[in-house]
């Protein structure tokens, strides 16, 4: 069997006690009626386990090249000459905690188990985020007719200001 970055990754992190969940595109393509080609992975972790050193030195002996995105070092930058490119958002707020325990089980044809955003959690993420390619895939979400759970959804749209993109795209 091939490993790939996703696998590598939940190996380090299942390592250190780091519980962890899929976002971004990868996540979106498990929504969308077609998915997207995306050259990253992108998790959100629920912590940093023993501690933000101690996950930089495991990730650097997996061979993962690891660059802070901020001095807070909420978000990392990962680099493996094999696998590519990978991002690691801590959770800091109390929504992204709540996205991770909400966040549902999956099972890969490897037979691995991963965890994967919600679909409103995807949306909210994508509009937080509000590139192009976050707003084409909240599109492609939509298009795809999944029901939505919009007490959730419009509770956290309104936490985060976002719901008039939400109301726009809604109308497309």
């Amino acid at each position: 069997m091939e490993r790939n970055a996703l696998d590598a990754l939940a190996e380090t992190l299942e390592s250190l006690a780091i519980r962890w969940v899929l976002i971004g595109a990868l996540a979106a393509n498990r929504y969308r009626a077609s998915p997207r080609l995306t050259q990253d992975v992108d998790l959100l972790l629920a912590d940093t386990g023993a501690g933000l050193d101690s996950l930089e030195a495991a990730l650097t002996r997996a061979g993962w090249s690891v660059r802070r995105a901020s001095a807070e070092g909420d978000l990392l930058r990962l680099q493996h000459a094999e696998f590519g490119t990978a991002d690691l958002l801590i959770a800091g707020t109390d929504y992204q905690h709540q996205a991770l325990q909400r966040s549902r089980r999956e099972r890969l044809s490897t037979g691995a188990d991963i965890r994967v955003l919600t679909v409103e959690d995807v949306i909210i993420h994508k509009l937080i985020a509000g590139r192009s390619q976050d707003i084409a895939d909240i599109e492609a979400i939509v298009a795809g007719g999944i029901a939505l759970d919009t007490r959730y959804l419009d509770k956290w749209l309104e936490f985060w200001a976002l719901k008039d993109g939400w109301n726009g795209l809604q109308r497309r």
